[in-house]
């Protein structure tokens, strides 16, 4: 963007969000998308391999893993190691997803609980109206291929 105005085009800046929503219905979103407005509503992923674990038991179990130094430092909100506090989340969510069986309700529930969450988790960061802490979530479920099955 250069900021200088071309010719051929109108001098002030209207608001068009409903005409923008509308080429974006017809366009660009997938025929099976569910978004409405600026507020996501997306259904919670589910993997095939859903956890049947509780919140509580989930931390207990995550906490006594042989990666558990690792969960331990990210529930607890240290980022070091990371190159930003946004790879954290994304790490701590993925392990997160692992011991939910990708349940992104119970994810984003756990996290939420976390040392790591910040007024950034709910804030629009997307044109849809997703939210940060959403999209995070989402790609930790999408990204993890396994789950704890006992």
């Amino acid at each position: 963007m250069t900021g200088n105005h071309v010719l051929t085009t109108p001098e002030q800046i209207r608001e068009r969000s409903r005409a923008i929503r509308s080429v974006h219905s017809d366009f660009v979103a997938d025929s099976g998308s569910t978004r409405s407005g600026t507020k996501s509503t997306t259904q919670p992923r589910r993997l095939s391999f859903s956890s049947k674990l509780d919140d509580e038991e989930i931390l207990q179990r995550a906490q006594s893993a042989a990666n558990s130094e690792k969960f331990s430092r990210l529930w607890n909100g240290d980022i070091s190691g990371y190159d930003s506090h946004s790879e954290a989340d994304i790490a701590l969510c993925c392990l997160l997803a692992f011991w939910a069986g990708g349940d992104s309700s119970q994810v984003d529930r756990l996290f939420r609980q976390s040392g790591l969450v910040r007024e950034k988790w709910d804030e629009v960061h997307y044109a849809d109206g997703a939210t940060y802490g959403e999209m995070t979530v989402e790609r930790a479920c999408t990204r993890v291929t396994d789950g704890y099955s006992s």
